[in-house]
């Protein structure tokens, strides 16, 4: 049996039912606290605990209470085997106004009694439901957190790291399949483009053979994904489109959430329809027992026994260069199509950094992919502004040709393009000084000092 002294709670909030989204909480001091961490993501059930109370009082002399004990008896639901299973007993010693010192008293002597002991904090509740749920606090994020060691062989640092790139996209794929939040499938698709970038740019880790055939299969299921996620995007930009317009034709754009709602659906299902398909389930399975396989001792790939430190070094510095190489050779007149390969170049060096930033100094990693951080959001704003415009320029012509929208509607995505377009030249003046700041003396100093060290060979 456990007992707790219970102190005033922060914040209360009664519902009829459980808020999906913090959007769903009423304007507040709640919902503000909740807000900068949930942002998008849905509050998904955990665990079920189920708890039964008994209440006391304690009345003094007069009669009046002075102290309030409720002992819970918790069960929690044990997801495999579908029934209850007992957790805890908790003594909860609630406080009454201008009553503390009885508070205390019974509080120390419930301490001192031998079969109770302090119980845990609300964190630790929650562990221990979790832990009958088959879960524990943060045993996902999206963040790489990868531990390789400099002398490792390559082919082995690889599967370690794409076998952890595979987990995120299980532990991703019901929440994507359910439409549960944008997250699960923003997850499951980086963890796609990671998987190719892996493929792509750990060179001759593994065999050719092994490349050709997972690489193209990572490219379709890549594509599969895709629209359903571009409609995710421009229906949580959805409010900042209306903000960008003035106030008098703000709710003239309505119909077109409704438009994108019905889009969205639509590639929602087809996304479904193809995680359904034997090609997927294919891919999976193959893929899983590639990364499982023992790795051969005298493998044929030439830089599977190249210790990893030494092709991490490799590979993120011809990247680099590359990015050097191709940002110098951009003026203000160089098609937009160079500031998009230049991006697809930033993603590769990204990802690179993100794999193999263990076996490096954290501090030092850490500023590197920062600075990275700061091209990449300048070159990413011009890609995503100039795709929005090219696409709601093409969602209004179809809205028009269906003749069933308002012409007000129409006016106002003609606004909103204009917007967006301007939002677009904006960062493509901006590059430059970004670029500038990436290849500065200062920061290229930094990346040859960690990345060009130690003995070279060359790259296969």
């Amino acid at each position: 049996m456990n007992w707790r002294q219970e102190g005033a709670v922060d914040e209360t909030l009664r519902v009829d039912r459980p808020p999906r989204f913090v959007w769903d909480l009423p304007v507040g001091p709640l919902r503000s606290r909740f807000e900068p961490v949930l942002e998008m993501r849905a509050l998904l059930p955990q665990a079920a605990i189920e708890c039964r109370c008994r209440c006391f009082k304690w009345l003094n002399r007069d009669g009046k209470t002075v102290v309030r004990l409720r002992i819970e008896h918790n069960r929690v639901l044990d997801s495999e085997r579908g029934q209850y299973c007992d957790l805890n007993t908790r003594i909860r010693v609630l406080p009454v106004k201008g009553y503390h010192k009885p508070r205390q008293r019974v509080v120390k002597a419930l301490a001192n009694h031998s079969g109770l002991r302090p119980a845990g904090t609300c964190q630790a509740q929650l562990a221990a439901a979790l832990s009958a749920s088959g879960r524990r606090p943060q045993d996902y994020a999206s963040k790489l957190a990868i531990r390789l060691e400099p002398h490792m062989r390559s082919d082995m640092a690889g599967q370690i790291i794409l076998r952890h790139l595979l987990a995120a996209l299980k532990a991703n794929e019901a929440g994507l399949r359910a439409d549960l939040d944008s997250e699960f499938l923003h997850d499951f698709r980086v963890a796609v483009r990671r998987t190719r970038s892996a493929l792509g740019q750990l060179k001759g880790i593994f065999p050719r053979e092994v490349v050709d055939r997972f690489a193209p299969r990572f490219a379709w299921l890549g594509q599969v994904t895709g629209p359903p996620r571009d409609l995710d995007v421009y229906l949580l930009n959805f409010e900042q489109y209306k903000a960008s317009l003035p106030i008098s034709i703000r709710e003239d754009l309505d119909p077109l959430y409704d438009f994108l709602k019905a889009r969205q659906k639509k590639a929602q299902q087809a996304m479904v329809e193809a995680l359904d398909s034997p090609d997927y389930r294919q891919l999976i399975d193959a893929w899983s027992d590639f990364l499982l396989a023992p790795l051969p001792e005298q493998p044929s790939a030439p830089n599977a026994l190249v210790p990893i430190r030494e092709l991490a070094d490799r590979r993120i510095w011809h990247i680099y260069r590359r990015i050097l190489e191709q940002g110098r050779a951009i003026g203000a007149d160089t098609p937009a199509e160079a500031l998009h390969e230049l991006r697809k170049q930033c993603k590769k060096l990204r990802y690179l950094m993100e794999f193999f930033q263990s076996l490096y100094t954290k501090e030092r990693i850490k500023r590197l992919i920062k600075i990275l951080k700061g091209l990449q959001e300048n070159l990413g704003d011009h890609q995503d502004f100039e795709v929005q415009e090219l696409t709601l320029k093409a969602f209004s012509r179809e809205m028009m040709e269906s003749r069933s929208v308002p012409s007000e509607t129409l006016l106002a995505m003609g606004i909103l393009v204009q917007d967006l377009d301007r939002r677009r030249l904006s960062a493509r003046d901006e590059f430059a000084d970004r670029f500038n700041d990436f290849a500065s003396a200062d920061h290229q100093s930094a990346f040859r000092e960690l990345f060009r060290a130690g003995p070279r060979r060359k790259a296969s």
